[in-house]
């Protein structure tokens, strides 16, 4: 019975690896048509953006636009330790208000700082009025904010709009505007940071790595099975001996 107990316990294991191995395929042709998508969106034409009505754009993620309107200095965000070729930094994201109601956080650019938190947000400003080119994107609700804290700028881990968007006298566009295109106005300490790489990421390694797991799993178990005597064998073993 040992040896069956052996068989059994190696096959399960083997079919709980294969089906492990099939959901990181099938999460990596999930993520290859979301970068379709993404690729789709970036090719359409650049979208311009001067009120409410059209920042109300359907499937709007990844969609190039360039906004019009007016910097919102007093209200900044800083989006916490974000490094920059090993350098630490944060980036800096202002409202820009495309109408006297509504406007849409603006990721201007990554600013160095020493402890990944402080700057001295005086030394990255531009002119109030403002023309951004950028590519519109959907904060992740991994890193989302649960609570924010109070005062002006604020430091959080993401620049979802929904979690603070109360703080504000305006409406909040749920969409991000990152800056992908720089200017003369845009601060000479400021660097753009590039768009979330649309890669496959690390799902078919880990798929293989679940088959190879199947693979040992199922033939060791065979190899133990075999190996382990039966009972009539182990009886026969101990006549030998006596």
């Amino acid at each position: 019975m040992k040896r069956y107990a052996i068989l059994l316990v190696g096959s399960l294991a083997a079919v709980v690896c294969v089906r492990l191995g099939f959901w990181q395929l099938d999460r990596l042709e999930q993520r290859r048509a979301r970068n379709a998508a993404a690729e789709a969106q970036l090719a359409l034409p650049l979208l311009s953006v001067v009120d409410r009505e059209s920042l109300r754009i359907d499937s709007g993620a990844y969609r190039r636009v360039v906004a019009r309107g007016t910097f919102d200095f007093e209200r900044e965000i800083i989006l916490l330790a974000r490094s920059r070729r090993g350098v630490p930094g944060v980036h800096v994201v202002t409202p820009l208000l495309v109408d006297d109601s509504t406007a849409i956080l603006v990721e201007r650019g990554w600013a160095p700082s020493p402890n990944g938190r402080d700057i001295e947000l005086s030394d990255f400003r531009e002119p109030v009025d403002a023309a951004v080119e950028g590519v519109l994107l959907r904060p992740s609700a991994n890193r989302r904010q649960q609570t924010v804290p109070v005062g002006w700028p604020l430091y959080v881990l993401t620049a979802d709009p929904e979690p603070f968007a109360a703080h504000y006298s305006y409406t909040l566009s749920p969409m991000l505007l990152r800056r992908t295109a720089a200017s003369e106005r845009m601060p000479s300490a400021m660097r753009l940071v590039a768009l979330p790489e649309r890669t496959g990421g690390s799902h078919l390694s880990y798929a293989i790595q679940w088959f190879t797991f199947a693979t040992i799993a199922l033939v060791g178990s065979i190899l133990l099975f075999r190996r382990t005597p039966t009972r009539g064998d182990a009886a026969s073993g101990d006549l030998d001996l006596a």
